[in-house]
C-alpha cells in the first residue's frame, strides 16, 4: 500500500483544495495544470468512494439498531 493510499479523507480533501487553488491561479504552468487535473480527478473518485463506504456502514449500523429495537419489543 502506498503512502497516498494511507492518507485520511481530510488529507485528501486538503490536497484537492490546494489543487483547486492552483487551477484558479493564472500563473500556474500549463503542465502543472494538466497533472493537477489528473490528480484531482483521482482524488475526487477516492473521496467519493470513501463517502459511499461510510454511508453504507452508517446505514447498516442503523438497520442493526432498528432490528435490535424490534426484537427487544417482542
Amino acid at each position: 500500500m502506498t503512502a497516498e493510499q494511507n492518507e485520511t479523507y481530510e488529507e485528501k480533501t486538503e490536497k484537492l483544495n490546494k489543487i483547486l487553488a492552483r487551477l484558479d491561479d493564472p500563473d500556474t504552468p500549463i503542465d502543472t495544470l494538466a497533472d493537477d487535473v489528473k490528480h484531482g480527478t483521482k482524488l475526487i473518485k477516492e473521496l467519493e468512494a470513501k463517502l459511499q463506504e461510510v454511508e453504507s456502514e452508517v446505514e447498516t449500523a442503523f438497520e442493526e439498531l432498528e432490528s435490535n429495537d424490534e426484537s427487544n419489543e417482542h
